[in-house]
């Protein structure tokens, strides 16, 4: 009896505590509902309709369903199909840029140097830093006029110094380095982490046999932290087409329409020219390029990841 009893309590418990979890979980889930997945099936459902002006924006009644027609005014549109061209150089400079310097920067913290906390506490502060703060900052310091670069190269003799965010060439690249920068903070501590749970013995046994730093690093240090590395390229590769909020307060996709990205062109249509199917559609087109980079990366990762 005194068993049955027991057991009956603790099932008792354990739906206590299973409710409590739900409970707990509740107000994410509700929250992920209402400003994730609906709008990503709303979007899909705009892409196939006629919902291309403010006017039928009042009369949802009017609006057909047309078909695969938004996605191709999209394809013969030239600024969009640019949009997502820049877009993949910007990502390939930005993801690149993270992963390099990131792991450089871990690996020297990861030894014993002086000011280490400090070093830390500073390559945090970028990280928590507001974005709209970070674009006007380097908007001053890259100011092709009066900006303290151009001026201290214009000490160092440069007659001409580089137009920085205002150069048709520059301008992009120059955007995700400092999209990269401003994100170093998370994949460094990532890093980090990755790198202090890598057994001391295997560079000791290393050592032994006589293998140099670059061996132990190559051999060891890489291979150990591959999931890592892999977590890092796929979440940095997403995030990287996640930059509106730097282009419109950067360079406000100028010059001209030299820094006009996919999220820059898809709120410009929706929001600006009021063509909301034709911004969905740009929008599915990039969730669909994503998720086959992404299942590329997947099915890639078993050949160089060691778990």
């Amino acid at each position: 009896m005194v068993k049955g009893h027991t057991g009956k309590l603790y099932k008792s418990l354990e739906r206590k505590e299973g409710l409590t979890a739900y409970l707990f979980i509740l107000p994410f889930l509700l929250l992920f509902l209402v400003f994730q997945i609906i709008p990503i099936f709303s979007s899909f459902l705009i892409s196939f309709v006629n919902f291309n002006s403010f006017i039928t924006s009042d009369k949802f009644s009017s609006l057909k369903f047309v078909g695969f027609q938004n996605f191709a005014t999209v394809f013969k549109d030239q600024i969009a199909v640019a949009s997502f061209g820049k877009s993949f150089y910007f990502s390939a400079v930005y993801v690149i840029s993270l992963l390099v310097t990131s792991l450089v920067l871990a690996v020297a913290l990861n030894r014993k140097i002086y000011f280490k906390a400090f070093s830390r506490t500073v390559m945090l502060m970028p990280y928590v830093s507001n974005i709209v703060a970070i674009s006007i900052i380097f908007n001053v310091i890259f100011s092709p006029y009066d900006g303290p670069i151009n001026a201290v190269l214009k000490g160092m003799g440069i007659i001409h110094p580089p137009m920085w965010l205002v150069d048709s060439t520059l301008s992009l690249p120059m955007a995700a380095l400092i999209a990269s920068w401003h994100s170093l903070a998370f994949q460094i501590i990532v890093f980090l982490a990755a790198l202090q749970s890598v057994p001391a013995e295997m560079y000791e046994s290393a050592t032994i046999d006589g293998a140099n730093g670059w061996r132990k690093f190559t051999s060891i240090t890489l291979p150990m932290i591959s999931p890592t590395t892999f977590f890092l390229i796929t979440t940095s590769l997403i995030r990287s087409f996640q930059n509106y909020d730097l282009i419109r307060n950067l360079t406000n996709g100028g010059p001209g329409v030299d820094t006009k990205v996919v999220a820059f062109n898809i709120y410009e249509e929706a929001f600006l020219f009021g063509h909301f199917s034709k911004s969905a559609a740009e929008a599915v087109l990039l969730f669909v390029i994503i998720m086959v980079i992404t299942a590329i990366q997947w099915g890639a990762q078993k050949k160089w990841v060691h778990y």
